[in-house]
């Protein structure tokens, strides 16, 4: 997983070159998938555009799968979308996973011009059209924003029907929800405990089960960020790094003034939990930090638990080290992957997933 933030004193240039080396060592390292974040207006995050830069990973890589995580759909037109999203399926072989997601923060919906009351109605006539456009080619819609008669979209995509969408989801609602529509979902449940995890994820699997859906159809994603290493000081290290991370997230967030009225709350008590969130909580609940026995043991424990099959590591922790991100990108490679890509059971391995 990669947020391609800006830090103080780095050029644009260079996340985005240094990004593509580390994508290119991890196909070489044996990781599974690489997850790009989609931000707008700001140093958070200085990737505006996920899908183009996956072009330059598929002519840079072998076999790594190219994910999205998201891409925020209220910013996007569908159809140019569609055609982007097949090409890229088209350059890369196939190698391509599209998480969406609704976004969140007013200054990119202030960007684009997009009002943040309209994001949900936006998100889902764009996923209706996104996934008639990549797997019909004859289609018609008719929503309140979007209206089409007889579209066929090009390139048509070389993924029988279309790349893998996956919908980005934290709330019990949503779990619930997209469960009872059989559809995948990748989530990052940053200081949520493992047991309400768990009922979240029972509510998924159970409302598939209860729908006709097979609760085994598809991987089911986990996304978190992981230090692999030793010593004391590179663990309290990484906490920080974390920590640092958390209190940026706190900036962009809507403020009460800006939130729907129906999620003023929860940005409330997103906000204040981090305003007071330590450097040990962060370092016991904000990630998955530790020698490789103790990061193998946190992927056992949300398998065993949770039934995670597709482990995201977000191993490139803003304002950390380059290089010491690499050396535990590396070391998470040697020491934790070949403990899952050894498990006998192929359908509840963990695939030890991700990027740079």
């Amino acid at each position: 997983m990669n947020l391609f933030p800006g830090g103080e004193g780095e050029s644009d240039q260079r996340v985005l070159h240094e990004t593509l080396e580390e994508i290119a060592l991890a196909d070489e390292l044996g990781f599974d998938s690489v997850w790009l974040a989609e931000h707008h207006f700001s140093r958070y995050g200085v990737l505006g555009s996920p899908i183009n830069f996956g072009m330059a990973i598929a002519e840079r890589t072998q076999r790594i799968t190219i994910g999205t995580a998201v891409l925020v759909l209220p910013f996007y037109d569908p159809v140019r979308l569609a055609e982007d999203i097949a090409t890229l399926d088209v350059l890369s072989g196939g190698r391509v996973q599209i998480g969406v997601g609704r976004g969140y923060q007013p200054k990119e919906f202030a960007g684009f011009r997009v009002p943040l009351e309209e994001s949900r109605q936006r998100y889902q006539e764009v996923l209706d059209v996104l996934r008639l456009a990549l797997t019909e080619e004859n289609w018609s819609y008719e929503g309140e924003i979007f209206k089409y008669e007889n579209m066929t979209t090009y390139p048509r995509p070389l993924t029988p029907g279309g790349p893998l969408i996956l919908e980005g989801t934290v709330s019990p609602e949503n779990f619930k929800d997209r469960g009872t529509r059989g559809q995948p979902i990748i989530t990052s449940p940053n200081f949520t405990p493992l047991g309400l995890m768990k009922r979240n994820f029972d509510l998924y699997r159970d409302a598939m089960a209860a729908n006709g859906h097979d609760p085994d159809a598809h991987d089911l994603p986990f996304m978190q960020q992981v230090w692999c290493g030793e010593g004391e000081a590179g663990l309290r290290g990484a906490a920080q790094a974390a920590l640092e991370y958390y209190q940026s997230v706190g900036k962009v967030i809507p403020g009460s003034e800006e939130a729907i009225d129906a999620e003023r709350d929860y940005y409330e008590k997103v906000a204040e939990n981090i305003r007071l969130l330590t450097l040990e909580q962060t370092l016991t609940h904000g990630g998955n930090f530790g020698d490789p026995a103790r990061v193998a043991d946190t992927i056992h424990q949300l398998r065993e638990q949770l039934g995670i099959n597709h482990y995201i590591g977000w191993l490139r922790i803003p304002s950390m080290s380059r290089k010491e991100a690499l050396r535990s990108m590396e070391q998470f490679a040697t020491e934790v992957i070949p403990q899952f890509k050894q498990a006998p059971a192929a359908s509840s391995a963990v695939a030890g997933a991700t990027s740079a």
